[in-house]
């Protein structure tokens, strides 16, 4: 059975916050939205949403913490 990331169909929004940082809003479908934050500029912030995307594309977040579980 193929197992699904759990990041699978995430959309992606760049914020610029209050403190003229950026945040990067990832909506997971059925789960509230959250924020990752701390990017100083707007290509950082897009530069991490691709990195994501291609992580999730491959399996290698999930892999990363299966291994760290089996610790």
């Amino acid at each position: 059975m193929e197992q699904h990331h759990p990041h699978s169909g995430a959309t992606y929004e760049i914020i610029l916050r209050k403190d003229m940082t950026f945040g990067v809003e990832v909506t997971i479908p059925g789960m509230q939205p959250t924020t990752v934050s701390g990017f100083a500029t707007k290509m950082d912030a897009a530069r991490w949403i691709e990195k994501h995307k291609e992580e999730v594309a491959g399996g290698n977040s999930m892999r990363r913490r299966l291994k760290v579980w089996k610790r």
